[in-house]
């Protein structure tokens, strides 16, 4: 076919048009037009039921147009019903607590998994053969941590989640159309919708921030599409039309449903009407009569039609246009105007005379029945259709249909692949409670999907083109989470200085009841109840030397103390007895061969310094001398609290202890020598 020529067809419930139209720098120029009635009720509501009639239809039409254009005709652009339009809204959800931020391509796979799940609904109740395609889809609502954003990309959260109206053509209807269509050779160059291609051509996008309700009243069904905000938002379809009223004359005069039909079409032409039953009775009345007849009908269609465009507008339209055969139907329109409390002018009826971008159209149509094929022939030119091809997924055929350009994600819904599967699912993690605390420890992230176009690394979003073979390796899910106690509670415990042997004090750990160490694993949703020790009767019994505490002489920092005094990490306790003969006070030296309790580490041994040998050594802290009795070898920063009075309770919530030798950071295990200048003080936030 010269591509500068376009065969368009419209195939109706009650008729086929054809015409041919030729680009021309204006747009588009009609130049022949063909027109049959279906002889038998072939096709129901936009669905055909009878291949061979429609296609013995469809060739008589394709060869008079053929004769008027002097050459064969190959491709054909088509439209499907809106009728079998199915629109379902859904939502998905998924966990984002893993991802360092969401990325385009994971908003992409949580819309597919939203579309899949639309799909399901679809299918629930419907015959196990029964197949949909989607032929498009929108994002309604976009949310992350439940509130409501404009954009997920990039976001971080603990969970996201997408609202999807997705739109589905059940596979039937294609492929009885591609049967028909191929029974007289002819190739699909372009498949739209109905409401689609009438909206391009009654609503174009300078009219569509109105909010219009377009309304193709046919045979069997009524299409309807709303536009508002610069788009078409929805689109609908009632389950009624012409053929109601001509069977409500079939029954009240006896008559067949072709003299019905012809009946029907002459009321708004004709004042008298003169017929014969199928008892060959011949009538005449006028069309006054006709109307009455068949005005209850027509009042219920004007209702349905109105209801149906409440539903998808949620208000009243600012003006509906009415096309189609079935919008001749004489009180249609004032019928649906009052429904919708719209002034009569408010509701039109549009014929090919109204349309601009056209020529020609006065030499070979006028009337709102052929606005639909002029659609299907603009949405050819302009490329905006259902294009279609076949590609393989994982070595499965699959067709694809899409607005635009076709993704892999389009195949591997076509291939019916769970979306969810493409990423790994994350291992389960451990939640357990910590002194009353929630604690979560993840599980591993799981490992994507590898996807392949061609044998080439692809994504969701990567084009695809017909005969493309897409490979999908399956994800790997992520492992469960595991741990010990030491991942989650505190990792400190209290080192104090017990007659100069170096001591960390552990906690005492209880989970579900029973004792633990802290290499013990976890249990999911265990209570674990961790306390340390605080008063010095608790820190002797954890170091295994509580049998001191009677009998002997204990100072803390050098001030004698009792059990119940509170020790703080740093402490240093001595522990003495008093010579029952001659009353001196031995320091008891605690033998490296005492082995600590099972919750004391010994972070370091040091020696008691040797009393025989009389050394004075001195140092400075805080700028003030500091005579130190004895020789300083092995003595620890920690070891200058007994010779300096100095508080270790924070003066005030949040204080700081600052440490430091010769002006450097320091611990209490820093070893420190004769003439160090040592720094100790609490720092007092100020803020």
């Amino acid at each position: 076919m010269d591509t500068k020529q376009i065969f368009a067809l419209d195939i109706g419930t009650r008729s086929v048009v054809g015409l041919i139209v030729e680009e021309t720098p204006g747009g588009l120029k009609v130049i022949a037009c063909e027109g049959e009635e279906h002889r038998n009720r072939a096709m129901v509501d936009g669905q055909i039921h009878d291949v061979d009639q429609v296609a013995e239809v469809i060739r008589n039409i394709k060869g008079r147009l053929e004769a008027k254009i002097g050459r064969p005709l190959r491709e054909v652009a088509v439209a499907a019903a809106g009728r079998a339009l199915k629109t379902i809204e859904c939502e998905a959800s998924r966990d984002i607590s893993d991802l360092a931020e969401v990325t385009k391509e994971d908003v992409l796979a949580l819309e597919l998994q939203a579309v899949q799940s639309a799909q399901a609904i679809l299918l629930e109740g419907e015959p196990a053969d029964q197949v949909y395609h989607c032929v498009g889809y929108s994002i309604v609502h976009s949310y992350l941590n439940g509130e409501r954003i404009g954009n997920l990309v990039g976001q971080q959260g603990e969970y996201m989640a997408l609202e999807v109206l997705a739109t589905f053509l059940p596979r039937v209807v294609v492929d009885s159309m591609f049967s028909a269509l191929s029974r007289v050779n002819l190739e699909i160059l372009s498949l739209t919708l109905e409401p689609i291609a009438a909206s391009q051509v009654v609503i174009p996008p300078n009219m569509r921030q109105l909010n219009i309700a377009l309304v193709d009243v046919g045979a069997g069904t009524s299409d309807i599409a709303i536009s508002s905000e610069g788009t078409i938002v929805a689109y609908g379809m009632v389950p009624e039309a012409g053929d109601e009223l001509t069977e409500t004359l079939c029954q009240e005069y006896l008559l067949d449903f072709q003299e019905g039909e012809r009946i029907k079409r002459l009321v708004h032409k004709e004042e008298s009407i003169t017929f014969k039953d199928i008892l060959g009775v011949e009538q005449s009345l006028n069309k006054d009569e006709i109307i009455n007849i068949t005005s209850p009908k027509v009042q219920n269609l004007a209702l349905k039609i109105g209801e149906k465009i409440l539903a998808l507008s949620h208000k009243p339209p600012q003006a509906v246009i009415l096309i189609g055969g079935g919008s001749l139907t004489p009180l249609l329109p004032e019928k649906l105007a009052d429904y919708l409390g719209l002034s009569y002018q408010r509701v039109a009826v549009r014929g090919t005379e109204a349309i601009t971008g056209f020529e020609g159209l006065e030499f070979y149509m006028s009337g709102p029945e052929y606005i639909t094929p002029l659609g299907i022939a603009l949405v050819a030119k302009n490329g905006n259709n259902l294009g279609f091809g076949r590609v393989t997924v994982n070595g499965r055929q699959v067709r694809i249909f899409e607005l635009n350009q076709g993704k892999v994600a389009d195949a591997l819904i076509g291939a019916g692949i769970n979306i969810k599967k493409i990423y790994g699912r994350p291992g389960m993690a451990l939640t357990v409670t910590v002194n009353g605390q929630l604690k979560i420890i993840k599980g591993e992230s799981g490992t994507p999907a590898k996807i392949k176009v061609n044998g080439v690394e692809a994504h969701l979003d990567t084009p695809i083109k017909s005969n493309d073979a897409i490979t999908v390796e399956q994800a790997v899910n992520g492992r469960d989470a595991n741990g010990r106690i030491a991942d989650v509670i505190p990792n400190e415990g209290l080192e104090v200085l017990i007659n100069g042997r170096l001591l960390k004090i552990n906690g005492e750990i209880i989970m579900n009841g029973k004792q633990v160490e802290k290499d013990y694993y976890l249990e999911d949703r265990a209570d674990i109840q961790y306390t340390l020790p605080g008063t010095l009767t608790e820190i002797l019994h954890k170091a295994g030397l509580n049998h001191y505490l009677d009998t002997s002489i204990i100072k803390v920092n050098g001030t004698e103390a009792q059990g119940d005094y509170q020790i703080n990490d740093g402490d240093s306790i001595n522990i003495d007895i008093k010579n029952k003969q001659s009353d001196e006070i031995i320091t008891i030296d605690l033998e490296e061969s005492q082995e600590p309790a099972s919750n004391t580490e010994v972070l370091q041994e040091i020696k008691a310094p040797d009393e025989t040998v009389k050394v004075q050594s001195h140092l400075y802290v805080n700028n003030e001398e500091v005579i130190i009795p004895g020789g300083m070898d092995n003595l620890l920063f920690l070891d200058i609290f007994n010779h300096v009075n100095f508080s270790t309770n924070p003066p005030q919530k949040g204080a700081i202890l600052v440490m430091e030798v010769n002006g450097d950071k320091a611990e209490f295990t820093t070893p420190i020598g004769q003439g160090d200048r040592l720094v100790l003080q609490w720092k007092v936030n100020e803020e």
